[in-house]
């Protein structure tokens, strides 16, 4: 049914999600709409950071977005960069697996997660990487 594409890649902005715990069905489409929800990766030896936002609509439809920004500095002077990245596409549920399409191609259905943080505030788990809600 289509291939599965990993986080980083986001033109296929696939949702991987593993463990649904307490949440039912309608408990989690409530969740993923409620808020837009965030991850943020470092790379301490490159210095390089990106951010990533999925907000998922209650009409089935979904966007996304990234931004990578960077720094480095060397003998030949120094370089600084950014990108950003749009996408999106429909999304369902059946059970606590999550469906998706991108550029018009279901994706691999992803299992769905959700843990609370110390707070108490839900965190969406995706094949290893936190999402949470975006400020």
């Amino acid at each position: 049914m289509g291939r599965k594409i990993w986080w980083p890649l986001l033109s296929a902005a696939v949702l991987v999600l593993f463990g649904a715990g307490a949440y039912a069905q309608d408990q989690l489409a409530e969740l993923l709409t409620s808020t837009p929800w965030c991850s943020f990766k470092y790379n301490k030896v490159t210095g390089y950071s990106s951010t990533t936002r999925y907000q998922f609509f209650r009409d089935g439809r979904y966007l996304t977005g990234a931004r990578a920004e960077g720094y480095s500095s060397g003998g030949g002077g120094s370089l600084t960069s950014q990108r950003d990245r749009t996408s999106g596409g429909t999304w369902q549920l059946q059970g606590n697996a999550l469906y998706v399409t991108a550029d018009g191609v279901v994706q691999a259905p992803a299992n769905l997660s959700v843990k609370n943080n110390n707070n108490g505030s839900p965190v969406i788990m995706a094949d290893g990487v936190e999402f949470v809600p975006c400020k």
